[in-house]
């Protein structure tokens, strides 16, 4: 397997440290300053990593680098497949990192399809999530440091992977007692682990069973993503559904946030659709629910299949400077902003 890197130019930075083309003039100045980015080895233009992001927002930057004293857990889940939920998540995943925020994936489905976006061979024998859950149901040890993979090379960001004996979790679980707190007894056992992390995201099945309900009961958010489709827009009903389930069960009300996928602003039924969501979230003004204000528009690159010749890339290393991967930036700072909303909320809770 070819090692993956991510390199960016300055342009990309001052996206991502938020000073835009117009503020690159003072970007250089801490570039100088901080002595940040390297020369290729086969020469050219200076190149810049993660750490080059981080070190600018911790000292100055219009967007700074939040600071939290445990992990943002983000858990993306929607009752129906095909709507880009995994391929969002792993774009949001690797843009938080890029930007200096340590992330850490965890894939729940499966299909294993995170996984395989980062080119994880899953026919081997790896450590999952489902390992973890099954010690803590036998009273073992659940430490999944050893499951963890670092698909691309000088971004902090952590992959622990899927396969599909999580099918057979599943099934362990629903015999489980306290089965919905199956995956939070887990992260209590990693605690040390996690608190390594500003954000966790887990990538969940796209449907409603005993591992998705658990990840989500864990989670500090859901993200859901929706896509210009009826049945898609419809399956938010058993969203808001897990939603009061969760309620019920924990007495916990989990915000929710809708990220719309595919859209194109020159389409009349685009307003419709963002119509409806909407309407789906005023018929449970009870719970936290919201959508973001970025919309991410319809776009081939997001799609690329097995056997590209470009591979399964994140839209950051594919097309750094294309307006999606900006729209990824611009979602990437709302997910900050929701994640220190989210300490406002358990500090006043």
């Amino acid at each position: 397997m070819e090692e993956r890197v991510l390199h960016f130019k300055r342009r990309v930075l001052a996206n991502l440290t938020g000073y835009g083309l117009e503020g690159e003039s003072r970007l250089a100045k801490h570039i100088e300053k901080l002595q940040a980015g390297s020369y290729p080895a086969q020469g050219g233009k200076k190149l810049y990593t993660a750490e080059d992001s981080r070190q600018i927002r911790e000292v100055d930057a219009p967007w700074p680098l939040p600071k939290f004293d445990r992990p943002e857990v983000l858990a993306f889940f929607y009752s129906k497949g095909g709507v880009g939920k995994t391929t969002i998540c792993a774009n949001i995943g690797v843009t938080l990192a890029a930007a200096g925020n340590r992330v850490l994936l965890i894939d729940t489905d499966p299909q294993a399809s995170l996984s395989l976006l980062f080119d994880v061979d899953v026919d081997q024998e790896i450590y999952t999530l489902g390992d973890a859950v099954e010690a803590v149901i036998h009273d073992k040890p659940a430490d999944f440091r050893k499951g963890l993979i670092r698909p691309i090379k000088d971004l902090q960001l952590d992959l622990l992977p899927a396969d599909n004996r999580l099918v057979w979790t599943d099934m362990l679980m629903v015999q489980a007692q306290y089965r919905e707190k199956l995956v939070e007894q887990v992260f209590i056992c990693n605690q040390a682990l996690l608190e390594e992390y500003d954000f966790v995201l887990i990538d969940t099945p796209p449907s409603v069973n005993s591992l998705s309900f658990s990840a989500v009961a864990a989670s500090n958010r859901i993200i859901s993503v929706v896509q210009l489709s009826k049945m898609a827009i419809k399956a938010s009903g058993n969203l808001f559904k897990l939603a009061r389930e969760l309620k019920k069960g924990t007495g916990r009300v989990v915000p929710i946030t809708f990220i719309p996928n595919m859209l194109h602003g020159g389409k009349p039924h685009t307003r419709s659709t963002l119509d409806i969501i909407r309407a789906s979230i005023d018929s449970e003004s009870s719970s936290k629910v919201g959508i973001t204000a970025t919309v991410i528009p319809e776009y081939v690159g997001l799609a690329r299949p097995k056997g590209h010749e470009d591979g399964q890339k994140t839209l950051l290393e594919a097309e750094p400077l294309s307006l999606t991967t900006q729209k990824f930036i611009e979602l990437s700072r709302e997910i900050e902003t929701l994640a220190m909303l989210d300490r406002g909320d358990e500090n006043h809770g």
